[in-house]
């Protein structure tokens, strides 16, 4: 079967618009390196977002021809796509949400490589150097937010869940975003989609128009649970491991 692919550049809105000519060196070493497997795949899971499929292998069998890479501009960076889901761009533009969170890919895995992994100021060996390094990467993807109210809820479960306990996660979003409160899940469908669902209606209905819906994902596990077109703030961290404290350290509260 064929699916239908597009090759398209894409520009970053925000942090990433303007950077120094050390900074897009370094992104072009860090992509091209080492790292371009992992850059890859994380980058193919986030463009196929929306579809029902949720094996890793057979997702990379599927755009076998995919590839991504890093383009230097003048002042900044773009990144270019070929073969990529065609699902994941309306009249030949990416979608806005799934451009973010590209980026947001790109800035995770770069700071990980640069940052975290070899710094000797980080033990990764001990409790007190993981918790460090997490606090680091949550911090640089803009995550811990001060002089915010606490209102972060933690909504824990799976993606492989029956239509009537995905619509009962969304009813429990839905009573959490009347109370104003934000949404913090795995990031991807059935269990971590349906609270973050219910909570933009509970957020509409008190015209609250800067609700987060924060998604934390890890390499290995990113395949199988796609983001949900609906988070806004998307963070890759290293492992699974850390992806756990993560939840730990960013949410108020736990369902």
């Amino acid at each position: 079967m064929k699916y239908d692919v597009v090759d398209a550049r894409i520009l970053p809105e925000g942090r990433m618009e303007l950077l120094s000519r050390a900074e897009v060196s370094k992104l072009l070493d860090t992509s091209r390196g080492g790292l371009h497997e992992l850059f890859r795949n994380c980058s193919l899971a986030v463009l196929n977002t929306g579809n029902e499929l949720d094996n890793g292998k057979e997702l990379l069998e599927r755009y076998r021809s995919f590839d991504i890479r890093v383009v230097q501009e003048e002042r900044g960076i773009q990144l270019e796509v070929k073969a990529a889901p065609a699902t994941a761009f309306v009249d030949g533009q990416i979608i806005k949400g799934i451009g973010e969170h590209l980026f947001a890919v790109l800035r995770d895995v770069v700071y990980v490589s640069d940052e975290i992994r070899g710094n000797p100021a980080i033990d990764l060996g001990s409790s007190a150097g993981i918790t460090n390094a997490v606090f680091h990467i949550l911090r640089n993807a803009g995550i811990l937010r001060p002089l915010i109210d606490p209102k972060l809820v933690v909504c824990w479960g799976g993606h492989s869940i029956s239509r009537e306990e995905y619509e009962y996660t969304k009813l429990v979003g839905y009573q959490l975003g009347l109370r104003g409160l934000d949404i913090c899940t795995g990031c991807g469908p059935g269990a971590m989609k349906g609270p973050m669902k219910g909570a933009t209606i509970g957020h509409a209905k008190q015209r609250i128009r800067n609700g987060q819906y924060l998604g934390i994902s890890e390499p290995g596990i990113i395949a199988a649970e796609s983001p949900n077109p609906i988070v806004n703030d998307l963070v890759i961290m290293p492992d699974i491991e850390k992806r756990l404290e993560a939840f730990v350290r960013t949410g108020h509260a736990f369902v």
